[in-house]
């Protein structure tokens, strides 16, 4: 299996850029955005993922995570689908080392990297994703340790009204209506969401509500782009946690705006202005009327008491997990051309802040939440952080160096820096090589820092992580045909890991793992952009190997070594007919490490995943008819730890477009 494995090597790396509903790759002029330079996306001289809206629109998948899992090669760990919470994992690093960006503003969440997808951009309202693997400070900040991820919103130039509407197994409603309207001089978009499900199984039910709004002005050489958004989320979170007490569940909501200016023709300064407040509800027993009930001072299920029995008796749980994070931002920066090449300068501040019942520093005085029912307060910390960039571009006929340099300082950790280098040579007009040496860190999490219980001891005093990579490979880049082979290694120092000694003591987060990485990335992609009329529309292809190890001073680790060693994708596009179109897409994925089934009460490891979807497509004048397949071939299998993912899921549905007036 691993012999046949390797062979399929020979094929290698999308760099898929295609713009409004186009098959046609006008590589040379697409812009980089997540580039501090705006750099032009054939000069850039280290790989960057583009996936354009196009391709979205006719991939079997339901969420961003499902669309960047089938195209980018990048591990996400689902608990359950349709985005209700999902870890990114690149490159073998953990889910707290990637970030993650809305129009180039980071929306981490300070908690836990479990929450970073709390995003209320609808799938349908995106224009662009770009994703930069590997150590991305220099160019994001902070927390970019594994790479980087940028979601580009649509900003549409059209009056219209649309309209959509899903339906499937397990009770699956989905409904979407956005309005896309000018007022004076500024285009502005409005979606509302809602989708929900009964669950695939006990305790996996969901209820998911987004309202987002975008507003965009230009003049000459004068870009001002405004977004407000909200998130709720309810949802059964079955062993999510832990499998001791299955019965879980959690709620979240998140308020997130953004405000951003740019400006200037030969020397263009932009400023983004932003602010994040998450809520987060946990209950470890599952509180309603045919869960767990307050009687008399315990919480009972059908004559059982909730709480956890040890060595010392039976201790009563004493009710949710409550957080409120709060994150604002300011980040400003100018980038000029001069005979040098191009030079991009810029300096940030963020301000992180968690109020809790139980993640922080304890107070003397309790907070009641205004939002959340018997919600309170009593810890709480803050921080500061602030980043500086500068970067610089040469570029000369088949030759481009890129430079760069992240100062990072927070009071508690100090002051830091992350170099870093890119250079690339065509050597032909369509084949380049490439290599890179990047330098990056990331803070702890609050949860990091202070959570404990029953089997875990909390650590404040922990250091950055810090991580360094190389990478060099090859790539070639027609109009119609993208090819990329690259070999990379990376080494982690201060690695943030939950270890212990023994399985009978407790963990504890410590910086003790330098986590070595060693991984292969191929990737490949055709258009058939030639022949438009041809049954075959597109065809891409991805690879990763990876091999991690570790040095931990003999303890044992929670999740250094539990990865992606080999993830396979490969996906196809097709008309049938004129109107009708189909998306295939397939999936392997063998993970390192184990979990624990609750099922057969023993640790197994994961087993190898095969992943079959499909969707079919109609288009008849103003309306779109879908019918879409996930997990066809009905495997079963866990993502992360013992959450069981859904088998066989089908849904139907249609979406239709209103327009008011032609395309300005």
């Amino acid at each position: 299996m691993k012999k046949r494995l390797f062979l399929i090597t020979s094929v290698l790396f999308f760099f898929e850029c295609t713009f409004g509903q186009s098959d046609t790759l006008q590589l040379n002029e697409i812009t980089v955005r997540s580039s501090p330079y705006g750099q032009v996306f054939g000069q850039n001289s280290r790989p960057v993922q583009l996936i354009g809206d196009s391709t979205i629109a006719n991939l079997p998948a339901v969420g961003v995570t499902m669309i960047l899992e089938q195209l980018s090669g990048i591990d996400f760990r689902q608990r359950g689908l349709f985005g209700i919470q999902a870890d990114i994992n690149i490159r073998g690093g953990s889910f707290d080392q990637a970030l993650l960006l809305v129009n180039g503003i980071p929306v981490n969440d300070p908690q836990s990297g479990h929450l970073n997808l709390d995003i209320a951009v609808p799938t349908d309202q995106i224009q662009q994703i770009e994703i930069i693997d590997g150590p991305a400070s220099r160019w994001f900040g902070t927390n970019a340790l594994s790479g980087g991820i940028n979601i580009i919103t649509k900003q549409n130039h059209r009056q219209n009204l649309q309209f959509s509407l899903g339906a499937g197994q397990y009770g699956y409603m989905q409904s979407t209506l956005t309005a896309n309207y000018k007022t004076g001089q500024i285009w502005q978009n409005t979606s509302l969401q809602f989708s929900r499900s009964d669950g695939y199984e006990r305790d996996t039910d969901f209820k998911d509500k987004t309202i987002s709004h975008q507003a965009h002005y230009r003049k000459k050489y004068t870009r001002v782009d405004g977004q407000l958004s909200y998130r709720d989320k309810a949802f059964g979170a079955h062993n999510f946690y832990t499998a001791k007490y299955p019965d879980q569940f959690e709620q979240t909501r998140t308020f997130f705006s953004s405000l951003h200016l740019e400006t200037g023709k030969k020397i263009r300064t932009h400023t983004n202005v932003a602010w994040r407040r998450h809520y987060d509800r946990f209950e470890l027993f599952r509180q309603g009327p045919d869960w767990y009930q307050w009687q008399n001072g315990w919480y009972v299920m059908q004559g059982d008491s909730a709480g956890f029995r040890t060595p010392s008796g039976f201790f009563p749980y004493t009710g949710p997990n409550f957080h409120r994070t709060d994150v604002a931002s300011v980040e400003t920066g100018i980038r000029f051309h001069s005979k040098w090449g191009k030079s991009a300068l810029g300096m940030s501040y963020r301000y992180e802040k968690i109020i809790s019942n139980v993640l922080g520093e304890i107070q003397t005085d309790t907070l009641f939440s205004k939002v959340e029912s018997q919600g309170y307060y009593n810890h709480k910390k803050s921080r500061n952080i602030f980043n500086l960039f500068i970067n610089h571009l040469y570029h000369i006929r088949n030759f481009s160096l890129s430079l760069g340099l992240h100062t990072f300082y927070n009071p508690e950790s100090g002051l830091s820096f992350n170099p870093g280098a890119d250079f690339s040579y065509f050597l032909h007009s369509k084949w380049k090589i490439f290599a890179s040496a990047n330098r990056s860190n990331r803070l702890p999490t609050f949860t990091d820092l202070y959570y404990q219980g029953p089997t875990h001891i909390s650590n404040p005093d922990l250091k950055p992580e810090t991580a360094f990579e190389t990478e060099t490979g090859i790539k070639y880049l027609s109009h119609n045909i993208g090819f990329t082979t690259s070999i990379f290694y990376r080494t982690t120092h201060h690695l943030i890991d939950w270890v212990r000694l023994s399985p009978q003591d407790k963990w504890e987060s410590k910086n003790l793992t330098v986590l070595y990485t060693r991984g292969l990335s191929l990737k490949f992609f055709f258009l058939n952009s030639n022949h438009p009329h041809s049954p075959l529309k597109s065809i891409r292809f991805n690879y990763t190997y990876l091999k991690n190890s570790k040095t931990s001073e003999n303890f044992l680790s929670l999740y250094a070594l539990d990865y992606l060693k080999h993830q396979m994708g490969l996906s196809l596009q097709q008309r049938i007919l004129k109107h009708f179109e189909a998306g295939w897409s397939f999936l392997f994925q063998q993970r390192k490490g184990s979990f624990f089934d609750a099922e057969t009460n023993q640790e197994r490891p994961y087993p190898s995943v095969y992943l079959l979807n499909a969707r079919l497509s109609y288009q008849l004048a103003s309306f779109q008819f879908y019918l879409q397949g996930i997990n066809l071939l009905n495997q079963k299998y866990h993502d992360i730890g013992s959450v069981l993912m859904p088998g066989r899921w089908i849904t139907a549905g249609l979406k239709w477009t209103l327009n008011f007036e032609k395309t300005q």
